[in-house]
């Protein structure tokens, strides 16, 4: 029978295996279904910053909230006769025909009110009307124009604002059937790759960036915010299509930007990426070039036989990529081989079940807030439940004293909620720490809202916006340190 430690290692391995979807199509600008902006997108766009540098915080992209500017008003007595779109890419403005003639035929009316009105009479009023309108409309449209020159890229910067308002709630919320991650790619690349005998042209950034959104509290702008996660080298695409070297490469890349971590991969310093793409470029294809196109038109050669790399980023959305399993499935592996100690809960999926059933001796609780004896001839302890509670969840508590680890199940609105924030309180009453994990994001919202207030400062949410897990990191330490400047030892 195979130890444990080797069973666990296979099984690390098994995971990582069954967790790999590599689809080279999918490297490709084309076949991004989600958000995406290029430089030339986002550069010059009217408020909007990079490279925001402040003590303690750094803000690769800083959109401000902007509202629409209202076309210029149409002159009051031509207000039913000329059409202006409020939006500054629709058509120009024209005139009503139909509201013309009505108003003409009005004016006829009062013509033949004042006597007899001839053909030729009636053909002067229409052609007046129509030069005074036209000369309307002539003025109107120069101010028109000079209004959507100016709103065009005003208008840029609230859509790319609202695409990123939209994505961040979904990031938060997880409302895709595939959550959604945002990554700034530097390095825009293009080759033309084999796979089966089948063509598939290559368009995609060699470093990614997970970012975090977030909205500031005064101005109200979104800020997007490198997240405290390595840089990664995007090569996957040529390991699946077989590329010669290309995991070489890939550890050789890796190996870089770990020798250079006081140096973080960023889109501003071409000397914190043009070394490793170079890298790139040099070794996976014998004529494989590295281009500077942001200092030019900034546009990204076509895909062809020979690999080409740029200076280039791109902000993109996709599915959430599984490297963080990956990255932590390694972790897990040093650890194994270094000889480190295998805690219960992972030596339980590696170790064959006992046919004995566990014995529970029921524990006494008194509790700070217990309804009394809950009974058994165990000894007695404290039951910190600071909400209410009931037989079950006092279950709960007795087997994990003697389990490593005990599952509850239950539909919606059956207070399981309820009952894992009492677990907490307990726990950290009694000296533990405790990590909380959740397929989303909002039920960790709900829970850490179930938490009584005078413990909530406890509490961190490590959620999408690693600056909010912070702050809330920063506000427990004060609120300990509080609380211990207020003892008193005499008390």
């Amino acid at each position: 029978m195979p130890n444990p430690r080797e069973l666990l290692v296979c099984l690390l391995d098994y995971i990582k295996e069954q967790a790999k979807e590599i689809n080279p199509k999918g490297y490709r600008f084309t076949s991004t279904r989600g958000f995406i902006r290029q430089r030339n997108e986002i550069a010059g766009l009217p408020g909007v910053e990079f490279d925001v540098r402040v003590e303690g915080d750094h803000v690769w992209l800083k959109v401000p909230r902007l509202t629409a500017e209202p076309p210029p008003d149409v002159p009051k007595n031509y207000a039913a006769l000329l059409r202006g779109s409020p939006d500054p890419n629709g058509p120009l403005p024209s005139l009503d025909e139909a509201a013309f003639i009505r108003q003409l035929n009005k004016a006829v009316q009062e013509l033949k009110a004042t006597g007899a009105a001839t053909l030729e009479d009636i053909a002067e009023l229409e052609g007046q009307h129509r030069a005074a309108a036209a000369q309307v409309l002539d003025s109107y449209t120069t101010a028109w124009n000079s209004w959507a020159a100016g709103e065009r890229p005003r208008r840029a910067t609230i859509a790319l604002y609202s695409d990123l308002f939209t994505l961040m709630h979904q990031m938060e919320a997880e409302q895709t059937s595939k959550p959604q991650e945002l990554i700034w790619g530097i390095g825009i690349s293009s080759w033309q790759l084999e796979a089966e005998g089948e063509q598939i042209p290559f368009e995609y950034p060699l470093l990614t960036q997970v970012m975090e959104i977030a909205i500031d509290d005064q101005t109200m702008a979104i800020d997007l915010r490198p997240r405290a996660i390595d840089t990664r080298v995007e090569l996957d695409a040529f390991v699946a299509c077989r590329v010669v070297g290309a995991i070489e490469v890939e550890r050789t890349a890796d190996g870089h930007l770990a020798k250079h971590k006081e140096n973080p991969v960023t889109p501003f310093d071409p000397g914190s990426y043009a070394d490793v793409l170079k890298l790139i470029a040099g070794n996976l294809d014998s004529e494989g070039s590295y281009r500077e196109v942001l200092t030019g038109d900034g546009l990204i050669p076509s895909a062809s036989k020979h690999l080409v790399v740029t200076d280039a980023w791109v902000l993109l959305s996709r599915p959430r990529a599984i490297n963080y399993l990956f990255d932590d499935l390694k972790r897990l592996q040093e650890k194994l081989d270094s000889g480190c100690e295998i805690h219960d809960g992972p030596l339980a999926l590696v170790t064959p079940p006992s046919d004995q059933p566990l014995e529970f001796e029921p524990i006494s609780f008194r509790g700070l807030s217990s309804r009394g004896n809950s009974g058994g001839s165990g000894g007695t302890e404290e039951l910190y439940f600071p909400l209410p509670y009931n037989d079950e969840q006092v279950t709960i508590v007795q087997r994990l004293k003697r389990a490593a680890g005990v599952t509850v199940q239950g539909p919606p609105g059956t207070g399981k909620t309820h009952t894992i924030a009492n677990v907490i309180c307990h726990y950290l009453a009694t000296g533990k720490r405790v990590l909380v994990t959740s397929r989303g994001e909002p039920a960790l919202g709900v829970l850490q809202e179930k938490i009584p207030e005078e413990v909530r400062a406890l509490t961190v949410a490590l959620l999408t916006s690693d600056r909010k897990g912070i702050e809330q990191f920063q506000g427990s330490i004060k609120a300990i340190q509080h609380r211990v400047s207020q003892i008193n030892p005499e008390r």
